[in-house]
């Protein structure tokens, strides 16, 4: 805005589809602070997306007469994961980390692949969420946070150890939780590390 038009502000009605497209290709080009390379494709349409957020409620208000995002359309890339294969996911269970916070993310990785529950989802559980079924065993009760599915998943073994191995921890005790929760960031950049250590080139080890 400063550069090219000469400002630090401009007011909603100014803004129009072509101050929408250059911000666009700013944010494209655009380098994080902190960060090694620029925004992905995505990332830059979440940003429009929270500004246009803003300015339909301004149209919807009546503070502004049109909307400019009204021809504006987002596009977003299709990523493909790559599974895990049973001998990988072996050598990242066995895996002896030297930091106790890359063991705790290393065990809410696991536990996902066990349960098929996403990170955002295995946060929010807790004990309530632990149910005897019918069978005897021990059952997740839960609901997709997305879509507000509900969901019933039998505990194996391994899922069941991880979560008595959090039972006593401080963290799980003030929050209330299944398990120690981290910020999905922390996640993300902790798991990269994990990739690392454990030689696993796929992104099946991101959230």
């Amino acid at each position: 805005m400063q550069k090219k038009l000469r400002t630090s502000d401009i007011y909603l009605r100014q803004l129009d589809y072509k101050f929408i497209s250059d911000f666009e290709t700013f944010l494209i080009g655009y380098y994080p602070k902190g960060h090694p390379k620029a925004m992905s494709h995505n990332t830059v349409m979440k940003h429009l997306q929270r500004l246009r957020k803003i300015v339909t409620l301004a149209y919807h208000l009546e503070w502004i007469d049109k909307d400019p995002f009204v021809r504006w359309k987002p596009t977003f890339e299709t990523k493909q994961c790559e599974f895990l294969s049973a001998n990988e996911l072996s050598n990242l269970e066995t895996y002896v980390f030297p930091l106790e916070r890359l063991d705790r993310v290393r065990d809410l990785f696991v536990l996902s692949c066990y349960t098929g529950i996403s990170y955002a989802d295995i946060i929010k559980l807790t004990t309530d969420n632990i149910v005897l079924g019918m069978d005897g065993s021990r059952w997740i009760y839960t609901k997709r946070q997305k879509t507000k599915t509900p969901v019933k998943i039998p505990l194996l073994d391994k899922a069941e150890f991880i979560i008595e191995k959090y039972a006593e921890n401080p963290i799980t005790i003030v929050s209330e939780t299944l398990l120690p929760v981290l910020t999905n960031e922390k996640i993300n950049l902790y798991l990269k590390e994990i990739a690392d250590a454990v030689g696993i080139k796929k992104r099946g080890l991101y959230t």
